[in-house]
């Protein structure tokens, strides 16, 4: 890898890495909300049938309605708007992690 590729990796893995901490603690704390307005703290709070990002079913069932937009049907309207934030950073932070990998590509192919 040459010297660009590892600087562009390098910078744009800062910047990934700095958009990509606070928004999936902002994550944890929604689905502590979620378990909380569901009456699901203890499906929250297991720590067995954790996957490989660390999220147990419930996180995961989470992430998946907040993906699908089946987020809206909370009675806290505060709840909804925050779903509807935070499923737009979480799709802009995959497009971002998308971003990352083919930039690395390019400038790897592009520097020989």
């Amino acid at each position: 890898m040459s010297n660009a590729s590892l600087v562009s990796l390098l910078i744009l893995g800062l910047a990934y890495a700095i958009y990509a901490i606070p928004t999936m603690l902002q994550f944890y704390s929604y689905c502590e909300q979620v378990a909380e307005a569901t009456g699901k703290i203890n499906e929250n709070n297991k720590l067995w049938g954790t996957d490989d990002g660390g999220n147990n079913g419930f996180q995961r069932e989470v992430l998946r309605k907040l993906s699908a937009g089946e987020f809206t049907h909370y009675e806290d309207h505060a709840l909804v708007d925050q779903g509807r934030v935070l499923a737009h950073k979480l799709q802009l932070l995959r497009w971002s992690a998308i971003g990352l990998v083919l930039s690395v590509v390019v400038i790897e192919l592009w520097s020989r």
